[in-house]
């Protein structure tokens, strides 16, 4: 458990270090418009999605051990890009690499941790993403505390930190293979197919993708709404890292809930008060009144995505086939990371706050498409 908690933890802190500095790294507020903060997002998320079907299959042929070997020292790298000022292009490019290895480092990470017994497996998921996301807080947190001596500071830790990590991957033993079924690309893309037209994966995975879509989208929204709050660069900073902490508090919770009732039930119990979260974001007057409705968001969101990962995995993979189900999964529905922020920031540049109520209608759909389709049966994947 303790490689995919840091790897996680170490890809979750330079996203947390570099989020709240883009503005500023990239030049300064002043030149960061709802478009130019689409594009860095749009082109991190493409990146990421492109790199999970390979990432998946290389880790049922290899092992997530050897896909993290290079994830890792790739992550390292993208993180450096960001101590040049290269303007837009420059740091969209930057965030292009960061989105690859980022993308590599997640099915590897679930495959390796969906392996073994199912009873518990809610529990290990949850772990394992709730410390490893853990570095959402820590980012936030360092940018905050080392900005003020350099805006670099908090990069170079946090390449100190991806390269420690990277150095310890290199110098462990070799992991023997996985799997005594081989997978390739072509198969994997030809089960994609199929899963694509299965009516229950699509139900199943509605949940993640609603959550990746409106997720997606705070991380811009956030620092372009913080004005009507009052909100300095502390305060969104210290938003951020309450991202962190709830995330990965309700993490472990939904893991340990997940184990006890059936995921399905979760996600529909969870649904409701979800929407109404958001609901809630488009009246709040003021910085504590959105952030109340913002952490419901996050905990209820949290437990959704445990509950669904144990749900997929129950449903469609086994021991061979834990990261290609994994890389399927996040491929779909990270598409939405593209068309998050595309759509919400947006809306917000003519609507404002009222975007938000445009979040929870879609949520409304999202939750009715998965009661009427996650039941269906499925066929697993290999």
């Amino acid at each position: 458990m303790l490689l995919p908690i840091l790897s996680l933890f170490t890809v979750s802190l330079g996203y947390g270090v570099v989020v709240p500095l883009l503005p500023e790294l990239s030049g300064g507020a002043a030149r960061i418009t709802p478009g130019t903060v689409s594009l860095v997002y749009a082109t991190y998320a493409a990146a990421k999605i492109s790199a999970q079907i390979p990432g998946g299959v290389w880790a049922d042929r290899k092992g997530g051990a050897r896909v993290l070997s290079l994830a890792l020292p790739l992550f390292t790298v993208s993180l450096a890009g960001f101590l040049i000022s290269g303007g837009t292009v420059w740091f969209a490019a930057v965030r292009a690499v960061e989105g690859a290895a980022t993308g590599l480092v997640y099915p590897a990470v679930f495959a390796l941790v969906a392996r073994g017994s199912e009873q518990g497996s809610g529990r290990r998921i949850g772990l394992a993403v709730g410390l490893g996301t853990s570095g959402l807080l820590l980012g936030p947190v360092l940018g905050w505390a080392l900005a003020p001596v350099s805006l670099h500071a908090p990069v170079w830790a946090a390449i100190a930190i991806a390269a420690a990590l990277s150095a310890w991957v290199a110098l462990r033993p070799p992991a023997s293979a996985p799997s005594s079924q081989p997978r390739t690309v072509k198969g994997e893309l030809r089960e994609l197919s199929t899963l694509g037209r299965n009516v229950a994966f699509l139900g199943l995975m509605l949940p993640i993708a609603f959550n990746k879509l409106t997720f997606s989208a705070f991380q811009g929204l956030i620092p372009l709404h913080a004005p009507t709050l009052d909100l300095t660069l502390r305060g969104v900073t210290g938003l951020f890292a309450l991202t962190g902490i709830v995330f990965g508090a309700f993490q472990a919770l939904g893991g340990l809930l997940a184990d006890r009732f059936a995921p399905r039930r979760l996600v529909l119990l969870c649904s409701p008060p979800l929407l109404a979260c958001l609901v809630a974001l488009a009246f709040a007057e003021g910085a504590t009144r959105f952030t109340v409705a913002y952490a419901g968001y996050i905990a209820l969101s949290s437990v959704i995505f445990t509950a669904t990962l144990k749900h997929a995995a129950r449903a469609f993979g086994s021991t061979d086939t834990y990261g290609g189900v994994f890389g399927v999964l996040g491929t779909l529905t990270d598409l939405m990371t593209i068309v998050g922020p595309l759509l919400f920031l947006g809306v917000y540049g003519s609507a404002g706050a009222q975007v938000f109520l445009l979040m929870a209608g879609l949520g409304a759909l999202s939750a009715l498409g998965y009661v009427f389709l996650s039941n269906s049966q499925a066929p697993r994947l290999g």
